[in-house]
């Protein structure tokens, strides 16, 4: 259930970051605004991601 949890969790954040990167690309409005505001998403991918692959206790 964890691993489900975190898998979503994963693949969702992921998946997210580069929908609102592609839309900032393709609306050519890609500043630095638009990565502060990704900067979230990419710890919570980062932490789902390091929760999948790090060896449990």
């Amino acid at each position: 259930m964890r691993r489900i949890l975190l898998g979503l969790m994963a693949a969702a954040t992921a998946g997210l970051v580069l929908f609102v990167l592609g839309s900032a690309l393709v609306a050519g409005k890609l500043t630095g605004q638009v990565f502060v505001a990704v900067l979230p998403l990419v710890i919570l991918f980062t932490l789902a991601w390091n929760g999948l692959t790090r060896p449990r206790d």
